[in-house]
């Protein structure tokens, strides 16, 4: 149960870690034994990608990206939870939009990396995966704005 609580910050950290270990091991040999790994490159791109895409959607989880609560301040307290909402709905569409255009995106994909042959559904999965997650997330959001929050103020 703990994997899946952490799923997009495992996934992100084997993946940069990934990234730093093949980058580091091409520098040693490049400068060190005076060869390189052809396919170095292309994993840790890759698995950079990778990291960067489930940082997002962990970020999503915590409600860690920026946001603009100046709106929020002018609405009243009553009004904040309504708003709230209308913005959870309009991010649950925009991110199964990006999930169903991923999708189609990665179905699409044909060409094969130039030195491993791995196919760009593989590296382009990550968008369908993270933003489904997102939108996972933002369901979680509507559900947590619609519980009430305190019995004494109902509409909060």
């Amino acid at each position: 149960m703990r994997f899946l609580k952490n799923f997009e910050e495992i996934l992100a950290s084997i993946a940069i870690s990934i990234t730093v270990i093949v980058v580091i091991i091409n520098v040693f040999l490049r400068y060190g034994l005076g060869f390189v790994v052809p396919w170095s490159e292309e994993l840790s791109v890759i698995c950079f990608t990778w990291a960067v895409y489930f940082g997002i959607s962990s970020c999503y989880k915590h409600k860690l990206h920026m946001g603009v609560d100046v709106i929020l301040s002018f609405i009243p307290r009553a009004g904040q939870r309504y708003f709230r909402l209308m913005v959870s709905f309009f991010l649950l569409a925009l991110n199964l939009l990006m999930a169903y255009l991923s999708y189609n995106y990665t179905m699409l994909s044909t060409k094969v990396t130039p030195v491993m042959g791995m196919s760009y559904f593989t590296i382009n999965g990550v968008l369908v995966v993270c933003f489904s997650l997102m939108a996972f997330h933002t369901v979680r959001f509507i559900i947590d704005d619609l519980k009430p929050s305190d019995p004494n103020h109902p509409a909060q």
